[in-house]
């Protein structure tokens, strides 16, 4: 068994991996305040028994909370985690101008979306932040695809919060589906402006991508936000929920002999 950690900023996605096949997910939320002991418990109550776990590999955003969850998995589990790093073998080319700034996040999805679509392929993260991100085909056979970056804006929730936040007048809001573009209140309104507001984004991140890379590269979908859009992106290929599960998941077996496409 191989347990994989992808903490972000909001939530902490958390998987269980057993002869190659991921068999139990659990979403945590992400606290600055819970401390390795309180993590350790969490683990522990999750997993159970843990002696016929083999390895752990751990990705993280938040460096706080990565620290902390690598005491609490050595201590849950006797196991060395694997923390994801930019030294990190990870199977493709990192083609970023400085490959230290790119998000470990990013690179799991690309090396998910990768063992799972394969490329050129284009990945859109719906979550606390919307990222895009680009791996291209390789140049010659047999030779690793390249990631390429891509482009990050604000999330859905944060946009919300800090609408709330720098408006004297304007209320918190939940994100209900509005009925209409043109809001008859002030809570329509905001509800539209935001829901429309980022699927035009989004829509207009994929089309912009593809006519810069000059071919109509295939997407997929991921983060906790894509099922809300999914429906009026009729570009997807696909909704991939646990992409960096299984983008750690190979991450972790390239650097111990056990990738997945070989299992």
């Amino acid at each position: 068994m191989i347990l994989v950690l992808n903490v972000g900023n909001t939530r902490t996605h958390i998987g269980l991996f057993t002869l190659g096949h991921l068999r139990h997910t659990w979403k945590l939320s992400t606290d600055r305040r819970r401390t390795a002991d309180e993590y350790a418990m969490q683990i522990q109550g999750l997993l159970g028994d843990a002696t016929a776990l083999e390895g752990a590999i751990l990705s993280s955003v938040v460096p706080r909370v990565a620290d902390s969850l690598a005491t609490a998995i050595r201590s849950a589990t006797h196991i060395e985690p694997m923390i994801l790093d930019p030294q990190t073998e990870i199977g493709i080319v990192n083609g970023y101008k400085n490959p230290a700034e790119v998000g470990m996040d990013r690179l799991a999805n690309a090396v998910g979306g990768n063992l799972i679509h394969g490329a050129p392929l284009l990945m859109l993260d719906v979550g606390t932040a919307v990222t895009l991100d680009y791996i291209a085909a390789p140049e010659r056979p047999g030779s690793p695809p390249t990631y390429l970056g891509g482009a990050i804006m604000p999330g859905l929730e944060m946009s919300v919060e800090a609408l709330a936040r720098g408006t004297a007048k304007l209320p918190p809001i939940d994100l209900a589906e509005p009925e209409s573009v043109l809001g008859r209140t002030t809570v329509e309104s905001i509800r539209s402006g935001l829901i429309h507001g980022y699927l035009g984004a989004m829509t207009a991140l994929v089309d912009r991508a593809r006519d810069e890379i000059g071919e109509s590269v295939r997407v997929i979908a991921t983060g906790g936000d894509a099922d809300r859009f999914s429906a009026q992106m009729p570009f997807l290929h696909g909704i991939e929920p646990d992409l960096a599960l299984f983008g750690l998941r190979q991450i972790y077996g390239i650097n111990n002999n056990c990738p997945l496409d070989e299992t």
